[in-house]
C-alpha cells in the first residue's frame, strides 16, 4: 500500500492526476454551496436572474414579431 501511495506522489503524470482530484474536490464543494440549490445561494440574486431572463425572452419574442411582420409586407 506505501508503494502505492509514494508512485503516486512521486511520479510524473501521478503529480497532475492529485492535482486534478484535489480541484475536483474543491470545485464540487464550492459548487454545493454556492451552486444551484447551494446553502449560502442568494435568492435575491435568483429572483434578479429570472427577470433578466423573462425581459430577454420578452425583446426575443417582440423581435420575432417585428420580423415575421416585415417578411409578410416583403411578400405584399
Amino acid at each position: 500500500m506505501s508503494e502505492i501511495l509514494e508512485d503516486l506522489f512521486t511520479g510524473t503524470l501521478s503529480g497532475v492526476i492529485v492535482m486534478v482530484l484535489i480541484s475536483a474536490a474543491v470545485i464540487f464543494f464550492l459548487r454545493s454551496l454556492y451552486g444551484p440549490k447551494g446553502f449560502f445561494r442568494d435568492p435575491r440574486w435568483d429572483e434578479s436572474n429570472r427577470r433578466i431572463r423573462q425581459r430577454e425572452a420578452e425583446d426575443r419574442e417582440r423581435r420575432l414579431k417585428e420580423w415575421q411582420k416585415k417578411g409578410e409586407q416583403d411578400e405584399h
